[in-house]
């Protein structure tokens, strides 16, 4: 196989996913064993290489001057090798299932002036990683467990993803004015304070006013919620969307009181997707706000008063039509079919204190 590639001088686009090399069937292991899959692969002499997926294989060494695209998934977290024999015109690179992947970007890194984008995904990292990117514009960070820091030097970044379980402390250092981040949360703990922290740990806390923060908590957090007190003053996001979520009705006030405790949302989505069963909830939300419901509020009877009772406008949006009562979300509401069709459909509340 190395041999047929490297005399392909002319070959641009290049995928090779769990290779298996062609052995008689009489010979060596059973077939699809791992012991058939190829370990190494070095490739030589493609000039007009330019963009590579590589899914799989150990060690893997790439000739190529001109490339400009690799993803490489190793083994779930294997020992692996990958190198290029030049990295200066490298501008978008993931990294999938790589171990200790932070000690291979330190090495590397300052090699890669012009890279635009860079995803990790299932990587094992240290507890704290660097990344700097003079020309970095998209970075993504995606179920890498333990974490506990990232510090990105990046002035020219434009787009960040978390997706994760963890609550690092991500810094960010001369951060650009049209930088949007997302992250994307699975509460799958007890500690209901871990929403906050996590929006807490995000510095400067300027970058709070562009993040877009996708929460999934299971019904283990919800049950304990109850005693969760309420705030008066929670830090301010741009956006938060609201899925996989379907609270008993017993459960609606704690859940927004958990929600709303945790941070100020300029917009809020939920979910029409009918598996997740949110319509009657997001009635209640929206009465909530809207102070039709506020002797059913902990603050009402405890204090201080909650922030949200000093919202002005409450704008709900759906499919770029608004409605402006609770009536009219009613109606709304009721004419939606019951189909599971909803993936990408959300209303949307607008909040303006």
């Amino acid at each position: 196989m190395e041999h047929f590639i490297s005399h392909c001088p002319l070959v641009e686009y290049l995928t090779l996913i769990h290779c298996l090399p062609y052995k008689p069937s009489s010979v060596g292991d059973p077939p699809g064993s791992r012991a058939h899959y190829v370990k190494s692969l070095s490739l030589h002499g493609l000039q007009k290489l330019k963009q590579v997926d590589v899914q799989g294989i150990e060690e893997i060494y790439i000739d190529a001057l001109n490339l400009e695209n690799l993803r490489y998934a190793a083994r779930i977290w294997d020992a692996s090798k990958l190198n290029l024999s030049s990295y200066k015109n490298l501008r978008r690179l993931s990294l999938c299932f790589v171990r200790r992947a932070d000690m291979w970007l330190l090495e590397r890194l300052p090699k890669i002036p012009f890279l635009e984008s860079l995803t990790l995904k299932d990587c094992s990292l240290s507890e704290r990683i660097n990344i700097p990117g003079p020309q970095l514009k998209f970075f993504k960070l995606l179920n890498c467990p333990n974490l506990k820091e990232v510090n990105i030097d990046a002035p020219n970044l434009l787009s960040c993803e978390y997706f994760g379980k963890d609550e690092p402390v991500i810094s960010f250092r001369g951060i650009s004015n049209q930088l949007e981040v997302n992250a994307r949360i699975h509460m799958d703990h007890q500690d209901v304070d871990r929403l906050r922290q996590f929006i807490q740990n995000i510095e400067p806390q300027e970058v709070l006013t562009s993040l877009s923060l996708c929460i999934i908590p299971p019904y283990s957090i919800i049950e304990s919620l109850a005693t969760l007190p309420g705030s008066s003053s929670p830090p301010t996001i741009k956006h938060m969307q609201l899925c996989s979520f379907s609270p008993r009705q017993t459960q609606y006030f704690p859940v927004m009181n958990w929600l709303l405790s945790s941070c100020f949302p300029e917009t809020i989505s939920f979910s029409l997707n009918y598996s997740f069963n949110m319509r009657e909830f997001m009635v209640y939300f929206y009465e909530m706000l809207m102070g039709s419901k506020k002797g059913e509020c902990y603050c009402f009877s405890r204090g201080p008063e909650c922030w949200w009772h000093g919202l002005k406008v409450v704008k709900i949006t759906h499919l770029e039509r608004t409605y402006e009562n609770v009536e009219d979300l009613k109606a709304m509401l009721n004419a939606l079919p019951f189909a599971d069709n909803y993936e990408e459909e959300f209303i949307s509340f607008t909040l303006e204190l």
